[in-house]
């Protein structure tokens, strides 16, 4: 019976092996990531084209011959297509607008140089060759209308359909001051107040001035009532869990943002806060691509969105004013 015992454990270490697999990220091919948002807001509207990366390194792009750049922070690591041709139509009046390469501002990168070691800074003023966003040139969004986008790139078309509807005003929005801990901040709740249309299913998707916090959360009509009396609009969640949108004592100015989105827009935004849930354990579900309406395998979503938007700011006796 004493040599029971260590055969048992020796059969146990036999057959725990693990086979090494090689699950070659490098060999999948680079998809379409389309970003963009049409609103019934003056435009130019925003449509950002980048490719979908299949590790976690930070690519180099050439720029004004052979100079090489590696872009760091603001830059997100995606590379931009630069090369697109991409088009909006307006279903209800026929007009199709014709979008162009758009830069974004001036933004700061490291530039790395293989005679100086050090990091020197430059600006780049048009930095849709790194950023991919093309904009529009004279289509103004309106509620009730349909928007079809057109991207042509490498020899493929991909599609996208959006509906904007409608979206309810805001009676007032209040602020509820919360003292913060010892050694915290103290900050104010946003609370909105709104009609909301009865007899049909709305869905609505609030953008706060954010600095750490992913600014976005999403809210489904179904549990609301005909008088919305007061709704943070900060309910959403971010990446990061400890952190909120709230704008602390010390916030002069604030805006809250109300878009009206469709049901495939919710869905869209719903499974990307369910990323944000998921912490890889047994019990989580697998991660997988948010749905798109967009077609031949791009990724990513279009939306149409009609938005009330609020601006904050404080007066002389620190009361936030709008």
């Amino acid at each position: 019976m004493r040599n029971i015992f260590p055969a048992f454990i020796l059969l146990i270490v036999a057959c725990s092996c693990i086979k090494e697999y090689n699950l070659q990220p490098d060999s999948i091919k680079s998809r379409l990531v389309v970003d963009g948002t049409i609103t019934d807001k003056n435009g130019p509207y925003l449509i950002r084209l980048t490719k979908s990366r299949n590790n976690m390194h930070i690519e180099q792009v050439s720029w004004q011959g052979d100079t090489v750049y590696n872009y760091r922070f603001p830059y997100d690591g995606t590379v931009g297509v630069q090369d697109a041709e991409v088009f909006i139509t307006d279903r209800n009046t026929s007009f199709t607008d014709t979008l162009v390469k758009c830069p974004t501002g001036i933004w700061y990168h490291q530039e790395a140089s293989a005679n100086y070691p050090g990091w020197s800074r430059f600006e780049i003023a048009d930095t849709s060759i790194i950023m991919g966003f093309y904009k529009t040139t004279k289509l103004k969004g309106i509620p009730g209308h349909t928007y079809a986008l057109t991207i042509k790139w490498q020899d493929q078309e991909y599609h996208a359909e959006s509906y904007m509807p409608p979206v309810p005003a805001l009676d007032s929005v209040q602020f509820k001051l919360v003292q913060g801990d010892i050694g915290k901040d103290n900050h104010n709740i946003p609370l909105i107040y709104f009609k909301e249309p009865q007899n049909e299913r709305n869905y609505y998707l609030f953008k706060t001035q954010a600095v750490y916090g992913w600014p976005y959360s999403i809210l489904s009509d179904e549990y609301l009532n005909s008088y919305v009396n007061g709704l943070d609009v900060c309910k959403g969640v971010t990446p990061d869990y400890w952190l909120t949108n709230y704008p602390y004592d010390h916030t002069d100015s604030y805006f809250i943002e109300m878009h009206s989105i469709t049901n495939e827009g919710y869905e869209y935004y719903k499974a990307l806060i369910q990323q944000f849930k998921t912490d890889g354990g047994g019990y989580s579900p697998s991660p997988a691509s948010p749905p798109t309406n967009l077609d031949n395998g791009a990724l990513g979503f279009f939306r149409a969105s009609a938005v009330n938007r609020v601006d904050f700011k404080k007066d002389e006796n620190h009361q936030w004013i709008w």
